[in-house]
Parts: C-alpha cells; structure tokens; sequence
C-alpha cells in the first residue's frame, strides 16, 4: 500500500504552485491537499485529493482575535480528523498562516514533518513551526531566520507540456505577470512605460498582460487606445508556455514566479512587492540577480528614461547579455528529501 502524503498549502498561488510541482512525482492516491478557501479554485477539475482546512492570522482587535483562534482550533479539530483517518506518514509544510493548524495537528499526533520555505526571508509561520518540524528545507542557500540544519533544495516546479505560440509575426512579446493574482501597480507602471514607447516601437510588439478583474476593462481601452496588440487575462492557466513565448517578461518577485523565469532563461524587469513580509520580495530578487540578467526597479522611485532604454536595448538592438551560468552547489531536491524521510 502506498504511503500517504499531507501537503499543506493555502494563501497564495506561491505557496500552493510548489506543493502541486512537488505532488507530481507521487502516486495521486498518495496525495492529499490540505488548503484554505483561496486556493480551492487552483485545484478545481485537476483530480486532486484535497480538503479545505479553516485558519486565521491572530488580529489584534481583542474581539476579532477570538474569533481567529475559534477558527484556528476548529482547523486544528479538522486536521486531527484527518490525520487519524487517513494516516499520512508524512506532512509538508509550504508556510503561510494556513499551515498553522495542520502542522500543529500533526505534532500532538507525532507524525513526521517537513517545513519548505520558498521566499529569501523565512517569514514567520514558518519560523515557528521549523522549530516543532522534523527537517526544514529552503529555496536559497542563505535564507535569513532559517536553522543551520536546514536543507538547501531549491524550489520546484510543476512538470507542463509547453505549447509554442506563434501570436504576432514579427513582433516582440512581452509578458506582464504580478503573481496568480495580478497586481494592480504593474498595470500603472506598465501604461506609462507603453504611453512612452515611439509609435513605431508601439507596432512592433505584443503585451500579454495579467491582470485583476477590476483592472480589465481600463488595460483593455488602454491598449486598443494606441492600437497595441494584447492579451488579457486575470489567470494564466499554462504559464509556462506564456513565459516560453516571452521575450521580456515583467514581473513581481514571488519565489515561484522567479523560479518559472530563471527555467526559461528569460531577461526580466522585476517589481518587488514593498510590503511583502520582511521584504522579502527585494531579497528574493537580489538572490535571483546574482545567477540571472535582470533590472530589478524600486516601485516608489521608478527612473521610466532609464527603463525605456532597457526594454529597448533588450527588444530591438540585439544587445541582450547571455545568461550567467548558475552556479552549482549542493541541492537536494524535495523528493529525494521526501523519499528519505518515508523509509
């Protein structure tokens, strides 16, 4: 009988997108999915096993901050459920508040775990729970908050057919994603940069732009404004293939986007979130910049002279650097890790 797996992951697509890339390599029937609500919909239709588990951040409003206990127990009561039922011989942590009942659940019932930390900074969820953990894993060998002992694995990434396309003939795509839920700011930056563009520059490329719903019909009049081919759309559902397409990609800085970029060795201009946890996007491009050829912009003091040249000279002139090889160390990949840790 094969062993049974618990990945927990909830929040964000940075957080599931891993788990996903990870499940892969095991049999479907090992693998359970322990979510919340927000990521229910990245899972729909994709015969996944997964059970959708009630969590809170600890709100400081003393009445709010009951209530996200009373919602974490009961996510904790529900995992226990779980874990008794189904009796996983390991539990996988990928962070984020989600995971705090979960892996809480699993320690009370002794069951091994092993806590993966995606982004440069561990944030916090992870810090606390690394320390009940039976082996922690990092994406980046220098990951600030994390243990001595930590395992440097890299992070990975889900196993697509990658499908060429073809959009514009003669034309240079550039690609516009801020993370599985888009990102409003990029949208602003983005349409000044286009704004700034000489008309004929303007028909020699195509935007495949990822936006929020919100933002839809305004990138929609914007782009057929200056008569700018375009693709819309608030989720790419084949990424890997849109990145593949690409011959500039803009971008946040999730460790998952930036691990999707660096396999397609493309050039990126990178926006880091400025209030992510700890900053953690900043160093998650300085981590990248080191192996990859990037422009890495400050959203609050953008320089649009020196980034239209950028674009220009990475588009147009042929002067795009060759990409830095990436320096090898001692990577041990979550499965083997994994495999180990299930004998």
């Amino acid at each position: 009988m094969n062993k049974i797996i618990f990945f927990v992951a909830g929040g964000t697509g940075g957080h599931l997108f891993p788990a996903m890339a990870v499940a892969q390599s095991f049999e479907k029937t090992q693998s359970h999915f322990l979510i919340d609500s927000r990521t229910k919909k990245f899972l729909l239709g994709k015969n996944i096993k997964y059970h959708v588990i009630s969590s809170s951040k600890l709100e400081k409003n003393i009445f709010k901050i009951i209530l996200s206990i009373l919602k974490i127990f009961y996510g904790f009561l529900h995992s226990f459920y779980l874990i008794i039922k189904f009796k996983p011989s390991l539990i996988v942590g990928f962070g984020g508040y989600t995971s705090i009942p979960s892996i809480l659940a699993a320690k009370v019932l002794n069951k091994k775990i092993l806590i993966h930390e995606q982004n440069s900074v561990m944030g916090k969820t992870n810090r606390f729970l690394s320390k009940i953990s039976t082996k922690v894993a990092v994406t980046y060998e220098n990951t600030i908050f994390a243990q001595k002992s930590s395992i440097f694995s890299g992070i990975p990434i889900r196993k697509v057919k990658i499908k060429k396309k073809t959009y514009q003939k003669n034309k240079k795509t550039i690609l516009i994603i801020g993370g599985s839920q888009g990102a409003r700011v990029l949208s602003e930056i983005v349409t000044k940069i286009i704004s700034n563009l000489d008309k004929n520059l303007l028909k020699k490329i195509f935007i495949i732009h990822q936006v929020r719903d919100e933002d839809l019909n305004i990138m929609k009049k914007f782009y057929q404004s200056l008569n700018v081919k375009f693709k819309l759309r608030t989720f790419f559902k084949d990424i890997y293939s849109e990145i593949n397409n690409s011959d500039l990609v803009i971008s946040r800085c999730g460790a998952s986007s930036l691990a999707e970029i660096e396999f397609f060795t493309k050039f990126c201009i990178l926006v880091p979130l400025p209030n992510s946890a700890n900053n953690h996007q900043y160093s998650n491009a300085v981590e990248f910049k080191k192996t990859n050829n990037c422009e890495i912009v400050d959203q609050s003091n953008i320089n649009y002279k020196k980034l239209l040249k950028v674009i220009k000279s990475n588009l147009f002139e042929k002067k795009i650097k060759k990409i830095k090889p990436i320096i090898k160390t001692k990577k041990i990949s979550l499965v083997n890790i994994i495999n180990d840790m299930l004998k």
